[in-house]
């Protein structure tokens, strides 16, 4: 229940992270209302508090990733280059590839997939986990040692 419970914070704070950021806020503010209903109906009467509820995840990972695609392709329409170069732009995008990697994981719903030897004893739930967070932890990284240079340069 806890791991659920973390994955509904983690993906409703970054979906609100992004609806803060969007140009479109009242609808994607609306989508995170509709992934914590689904959130809380699935952790209740769907996936119950026993297992991870897979769905929770996939479902939150896959409104992120759209919105962000929609969002980012919204921004470069309106030629917007700005947003591209700020820090707010390396902010949102780090949890993407860990949600469209882990997505493809938890999709599944299967222990074959995650337990699937890849190298010698290298699982590849291990692999896609591994390469994932370190592209999401240096994004985030490199987004606090930005903003902490902005601000110290002010």
């Amino acid at each position: 229940m806890e791991s659920t419970i973390g994955t509904i914070l983690h993906h409703g704070l970054w979906l609100w992270l992004l609806a803060r950021n969007a140009v479109f806020q009242k609808t994607a503010f609306l989508l995170l209302y509709a992934f914590l209903l689904f959130a809380i109906a699935s952790l209740l009467f769907i996936d119950g508090t026993q297992k991870f509820n897979y769905y929770t995840f996939v479902v939150g990972a896959f409104l992120y990733i759209i919105i962000f695609i929609y969002e980012s392709s919204y921004r470069l329409r309106k030629e917007s280059f700005d947003f591209f170069l700020s820090n707010t732009y390396i902010l949102l995008t780090a949890p993407v590839l860990f949600f469209f990697g882990l997505s493809f994981m938890f999709g599944f719903n299967s222990k074959n997939v995650t337990s699937f030897l890849l190298f010698g004893h290298i699982k590849l739930y291990t692999f896609i986990t591994y390469f994932v967070n370190i592209v999401y932890y240096s994004l985030i990284n490199i987004y606090i040692y930005r903003e902490k240079k902005l601000k110290n340069g002010e």
